[in-house]
Order: C-alpha cells, then sequence, then structure tokens
C-alpha cells in the first residue's frame, strides 16, 4: 500500500509538470512502431507494467501485466448442530474450518487505443485481459481424516439428493476455487497518449472487463462419485441455514459477469 501511495504522488507531480510545459510539446509524428514507452499503472486491476507503440497517428497497442497480492485468513462456521468433518488425529469432529484464501489477480493485457484526431488525447480503448481462470482459491488449514473416496464426508449440500456432499481431497484438506473466463475481453475510454509527445506524461483509463458468469468449484460427491465441480445451485435443497446463505450468496455473484477497471498511469517515453 505504501508503494501504490508513492506512486500516486509521483503521477500527480507528472501531472503539475507537464500542465507546466505544454507550450513547449513535441510536435512529433507517430508511425508504425517508431516510438516505444514503458508505463507503470496503479488501479482497481491491480499494479501493472506496460510498453506502448503506435501504429499510426490515431492509433497504437500496449502490452502489460496487471496484478493484486491479496491473501486472507479467516474462519467458516457451518452453524449447524451437525457435526461433519472428523479430526485427523480421531479426537472427533470439526464444525467450522479455518480458511486460507488468495485473491489470484493476474493478467496479460493487449490494448489497442483509438484516438478521433491526430492531436487527441481522448481515446477509446478495446482489447483483452488473459489470465488463470481461478479468481480466488480457498483452501481450509485444518486437516481431516480421509475415510472414504477421495476424503472424509464433509457438509451435505443437497438435503434429500444422495450424497451430494463437499469432501475434502486425498489429503484431508478441502480447496474451493472461484472461477471466471481466463479471456476477458476489454472495452474502455480514457485520456492521455501511452507513447508521450514529451518524455513523460499521464493517462487516466475507465472501462469494463468482461469475465463471464462466475462460478464455484470444489470436490463434490455424488452417488459414490467423488469429483472436482462446480456447485449446482438446482441441487442446492438443503434446509440449514449456512448452505442457504451460500444459495444466496450463489445468486448475487453470477450476477457480476463485469469487472470495472479504473487505473492511473506513468508513462515515459523511451525513443
Amino acid at each position: 500500500m505504501k508503494h501504490m501511495k508513492h506512486l500516486f504522488f509521483i503521477a500527480l507531480a507528472a501531472i503539475f509538470g507537464i500542465q507546466t510545459s505544454q507550450a513547449q510539446e513535441q510536435d512529433i509524428e507517430y508511425g508504425l512502431f517508431n516510438h516505444l514507452s514503458a508505463g507503470v499503472s496503479v488501479g482497481t486491476d491491480g499494479i501493472g507494467l506496460e510498453v506502448a507503440s503506435p501504429i499510426t497517428n490515431f492509433l497504437s497497442v500496449r502490452l502489460g501485466y496487471s496484478f493484486m497480492p491479496i491473501k486472507y485468513t479467516g474462519n467458516f462456521d457451518f452453524d449447524s448442530d451437525e457435526a461433519f468433518l472428523r479430526k485427523e488425529d480421531g479426537s472427533g469432529y470439526y464444525d467450522n474450518v479455518d480458511v486460507e484464501g488468495k485473491l489470484h489477480m493476474g493478467d496479460l493485457k493487449l490494448l489497442f487505443d483509438l484516438y478521433p484526431s491526430k492531436k487527441s488525447s481522448f481515446r477509446f480503448t478495446a482489447g483483452a485481459y488473459i489470465g488463470n481462470s481461478k479468481l480466488v482459491t480457498a483452501k481450509s488449514t485444518n486437516h481431516f481424516i480421509n475415510e472414504r473416496y477421495w476424503g472424509n464426508s464433509g457438509p451435505e449440500l443437497g438435503k434429500g439428493i444422495k450424497n451430494y456432499t463437499i469432501v475434502s481431497d486425498k489429503n484431508g484438506v478441502i480447496n474451493a476455487d472461484l472461477k471466471t473466463n481466463s479471456f476477458k475481453p476489454y472495452l474502455g475510454i480514457g485520456f492521455g497518449r501511452a507513447v508521450p509527445k514529451n518524455r513523460l506524461s499521464v493517462s487516466f483509463d475507465l472501462g469494463v472487463q468482461f469475465w463471464g458468469t462466475p462460478s464455484l468449484w470444489t470436490n463434490i460427491d455424488v452417488n459414490m462419485d467423488t469429483r472436482y465441480r462446480k456447485i449446482e445451485k438446482d441441487r442446492i435443497l438443503s434446509d440449514q441455514d449456512w448452505v442457504e446463505d451460500l444459495k444466496d450468496g450463489l445468486d448475487i455473484m453470477e450476477k457480476v459477469i463485469a469487472y470495472p477497471v479504473l487505473s492511473l498511469r506513468l508513462n515515459g517515453r523511451i525513443f
């Protein structure tokens, strides 16, 4: 977070420096890859690094990588009288799980900037972010005894449907992944040229990644067939409070098919 603040203040200083030197702006021509710049950005898509080059006076291309390194720990309480998960030492059962998670927001990005005129700083941007389909991964830090199939019998999701049950893996760990599409088309607008006419410039992006309908995956036993599966809402029939909360959460999650991108970037022209 400290580095992000430093980057923000550097960007502000660059903005004021550019404003005072506009009268001395160079009149350069943009041709097919005849200039190259590098940039660093901070925004809702994380910390980013980019290189950019013009194609014409009206079109340029950017190639980069953005990432957001976030980890978390927590505890999930099943809020149930039923004991689901047998302790590894055989001394009893857990009715809650300690969880460790990680946000995997790391993407290559290929973006094309279209300028309405030769001197315009306003632009339209189209392209794509390409990364891991697993947006969030979580796993239990408790270890459960392996009793049957792949792992220990876990919390039942489908009361009335035989064995629609979360189970641990072969090592006694419960894993869950929140997945989106690995290919995420991007549309947006922005201000500022990624390949500046002066040596430095600041640019701003506002757009949307379209990552598709999110889904939740884990190890599920269905009629004695244990596999890594997507949790299907229409198979969740249990009347337990925590299962109803899970179903409500899936309803909300599936509506979030796009992710807003707001970023500020400092660019330096290499040649």
